[in-house]
C-alpha cells in the first residue's frame, strides 16, 4: 500500500505569538507585556539593536584593513619576541666540591634546562665535560622568546634532555635580552610616526623619525621626541639666535642610553649605498641628546572605605598615575588634572583622598611644574599613605 505524503498542520496563533516572546526575551532578557504594541515594538527593537551591533562590527573590521594594509604596504610590522641569552654550566656536583668526571661527556646542541617554574632554554653549540674535569660553560637561549626567559642567576637547576652521565646545570649569571613581541597597538603608534615622517626634513618630521627606534641591548623604544631649534627661539629674522637644532629622546622613563642615541642618529643620517633614506637636512649642524627631565614627585593620602582594601586601592592609584605619567615635551603637570585622574580611578572606593605634586627635591606642593621646550615632566616617584 503507497504512503501518501503528509503536510504539517499550519502553527497556531497562539504558538507563534509564544515563539515571538521567546525570541524577544532572548534577544533582550527585558520583560515584555502582552500589549500587541508592546510586542512590535520590543521586537523591533531587538532586531534592530542586532543589526546595528553587526553594522558597526563590520565598519570596524573594514577600518582595520585598511590599517592593516597601509602599514603592510609600507613595510611595518610588529616586532616579534626576542628570547632571553646566557651561559648555563654543566658540573658533577650541584654544590661544593665536585670530583672530576672519570669520563667524556657530550651535551648535545639543544639539550634542555629549565628553571623550577619551568622556563626553559637550550643550548646554542655542542660541548664536551672532559674526562677529568668537572665543569663546562654553555651557551644557550630561551625556547620561547619574551622578558619571560629574563631569569636571575642561580635560577636554572633542572636537566630536561637526558644525559649519559649524571650532571647538574645551574646558571652563574642573569639571562638577559629577552622582549615581549611588539603589540598592535605599539606598530601602530610607529606607522603614524613613520608616515608623519614622511614630512622630510620639518621639525615635525625630524621628530617622528625617531619614535619607534629601538636599542635591542637595552629593551629601549624612542616613545617621545622634540626636534629643538634655538634660532627659532630666539626670534625671527636673519642671524637671529644659533643655526642647527637638537633632537632630544626618552625612553619614556626620562631618560635614553647611548646605544638608542646612536641608533637614531643613523636613522636621521640613512644610508644612500644601502638605499635607505635619511630623516636630516643636509649641511646643517645638528645633535641627538637625550631628554633632561623635569622629575616630580607624587603623594597621595587617603582611607579605603568598606567597599575595597589598601592593596586595591594602591593598584587603582599606581594605574592612575602611571596613565597620567604621559605628558609631552614642554606640557606642564598639573596638580588638579592628576587629582582628577587619581579621583576617578577610586571613585566611591574611599573615604578621604589627598593627591599632592611636588618637584623632586622640593618639599613644598606645587599646583604645576613646567618643562622647558625641549623637556618632559616625568613622575619619578608615588608615596602612597593609605589606611
Amino acid at each position: 500500500m503507497a504512503l501518501e505524503p503528509t503536510v504539517a498542520a499550519p502553527p497556531s496563533t497562539q504558538a507563534v505569538a509564544a515563539q515571538l516572546l521567546a525570541g524577544m526575551a532572548s534577544l533582550s532578557g527585558v520583560a515584555t507585556d502582552y500589549n500587541p504594541g508592546s510586542q512590535v515594538r520590543t521586537f523591533a527593537e531587538e532586531v534592530g539593536g542586532v543589526t546595528e551591533q553587526q553594522s558597526i562590527w563590520t565598519q570596524a573590521l573594514a577600518f582595520q584593513a585598511l590599517a592593516y594594509g597601509a602599514m603592510t604596504a609600507f613595510g611595518y610590522a610588529p616586532y616579534p619576541a626576542f628570547s632571553s641569552v646566557g651561559s648555563v654550566a654543566f658540573s658533577t656536583a650541584a654544590s661544593g666540591v665536585a670530583p672530576n668526571a672519570t669520563q667524556n661527556v657530550n651535551i648535545a646542541s639543544g639539550t634542555v634546562v629549565q628553571t623550577p617554574g619551568g622556563v626553559q632554554f637550550s643550548t646554542t653549540v655542542a660541548a664536551v665535560l672532559a674526562s677529568g674535569t668537572s665543569s663546562v660553560a654553555v651557551p644557550a637561549t630561551a625556547v620561547v622568546g619574551g622578558t619571560a626567559g629574563n631569569v636571575p642567576a642561580a635560577n636554572i637547576s633542572q636537566i630536561v634532555t637526558g644525559l649519559l652521565y649524571p650532571l647538574f646545570v645551574s646558571n652563574p649569571a642573569a639571562f638577559s635580552g629577552g622582549t615581549n613581541a611588539e603589540q598592535l597597538s605599539a606598530t601602530l603608534a610607529r606607522f603614524s610616526g613613520g608616515v608623519a615622517a614622511i614630512g622630510l626634513s620639518s621639525p615635525v618630521a625630524i621628530a617622528n623619525a625617531a619614535i619607534g627606534v629601538t636599542n635591542v641591548a637595552t629593551s629601549e623604544t624612542v616613545q617621545y621626541s622634540c626636534c629643538w631649534e634655538p634660532w627659532a627661539a630666539a626670534g625671527s629674522g636673519a642671524g637671529s639666535g644659533v643655526a642647527g637644532w637638537t633632537l632630544y629622546v626618552d625612553n619614556g622613563t626620562g631618560t635614553a642610553s647611548s646605544g638608542l642615541i646612536a641608533n637614531v642618529v643613523s636613522k636621521l643620517n640613512g644610508n644612500a649605498a644601502s638605499g635607505l633614506v635619511g630623516y636630516r637636512d643636509a649641511g646643517v649642524p645638528y645633535s641627538v641628546s637625550a631628554v633632561t627631565p623635569t622629575l616630580a614627585v607624587v603623594a597621595v593620602s587617603g582611607t579605603a572605605s568598606s567597599l575595597t582594601t589598601d592593596s586595591v586601592l594602591s593598584g587603582l592609584i599606581t594605574a592612575a598615575v602611571s596613565g597620567y605619567n604621559t605628558l609631552g615635551f614642554g606640557v606642564q603637570a598639573e596638580q588638579a588634572l592628576l587629582a582628577t585622574a587619581v579621583g576617578n580611578a577610586v571613585l566611591g572606593l574611599t573615604t578621604s583622598l589627598t593627591v599632592s605634586l611636588y618637584a623632586s627635591g622640593s618639599g613644598s606642593p606645587a599646583a604645576t611644574l613646567t618643562p622647558p621646550a625641549s623637556g618632559r615632566v616625568v613622575i619619578a616617584q608615588l608615596l602612597l599613605s593609605l589606611n
